[in-house]
């Protein structure tokens, strides 16, 4: 058996969630000894592979990703290609790093893969004690994240500057129905200054408290657009309870969860 099969079964059986390369790089380093090197991650190459059939630059992604690793903190840096696992909770950053997307031109697209990064280095669940949220496949309706242990799943809004009472929404009938089926996700609202590449506020709202009316449709896009006939939405949140996760100093992750589960607790009371 050559290094990296015992790992393949687990990766295809994957194939509907597409795990992002710092899962792939994490999930295998677990399973190292504490002491290891480059050569043994870039060992399993064939597995990470197969996972991301298209990708041409396998190796360079590998490292990237230990980079990553690193620089939260969840390992060491030994030197002369070795490494040595911490098996400590991530270490929180407020930096972004455009880097990520020095390929694109788009400041939106450019923002939606910085942030997303950012957020799946930094965010965790907000229901259960899971320190880091899944990134969910692109196109997903309505969410981008979800936690693998409890599936409380999220959508992550961000802005370089402050939130007003709206923020954009996906797609329009797909949040009308989901928000009248109560299948919302919570909301993420990250608000970032692009001038110093730092995350200032991060503030969860419930998605459940995203009624329809809340749901403003938008124009539908024009027949010339590249997709044409697509109606996306604005929603409102003025007036929405709401619970802080991140500020200028940091806020303890027990802090917050205990003021979200209390939020919770108060909102389904006033319901019945």
């Amino acid at each position: 058996m050559r290094a990296g099969d015992t790992l393949v079964p687990y990766y295809e059986s994957m194939k509907q969630r597409q795990l992002t390369w710092k899962r792939l790089i994490e999930d295998a380093v677990a399973t190292m000894p504490v002491t290891f090197s480059l050569s043994d991650v870039l060992a399993k190459r064939e597995a990470f592979a197969k996972h991301y059939p298209q990708n041409r630059f396998v190796d360079a992604k590998i490292r990237q990703s230990l980079q990553i690793l690193r620089n939260q903190g969840t390992i060491q840096f030994l030197g002369n290609g070795l490494y040595r696992r911490l098996d400590v909770s991530p270490r929180f950053s407020p930096l972004i790093d455009e880097t990520l997307a020095a390929q694109y031109a788009g400041a939106t697209q450019i923002a939606r893969i910085v942030l997303e990064t950012w957020a799946e280095l930094n965010l965790y669940c907000l229901r259960c004690d899971a320190d880091a949220l899944d990134r969910l496949p692109e196109n997903t309706p309505v969410a981008d994240f979800e936690c693998l242990s409890c599936t409380t799943r999220y959508q992550l809004k961000a802005k370089n500057g402050r939130f007003g009472t709206t923020v954009s929404g996906a797609a329009y009938a797909p949040t009308v129905k989901a928000s009248s089926e109560g299948s919302m996700p919570e909301y993420v609202l990250v608000e970032y200054d692009r001038r110093f590449s730092t995350v200032v506020f991060v503030d969860a709202l419930p998605g459940r408290s995203i009624t329809p009316e809340r749901i403003i449709p938008r124009r539908k896009l024009s027949a010339s657009a590249r997709r044409a006939g697509w109606q996306g939405c604005n929603i409102n949140i003025d007036g929405i309870d709401r619970v802080a996760i991140v500020r200028p100093a940091g806020i303890a992750q027990e802090l917050v969860r205990s003021e979200w589960l209390a939020m919770l607790a108060r909102s389904t009371d006033e319901r019945c």
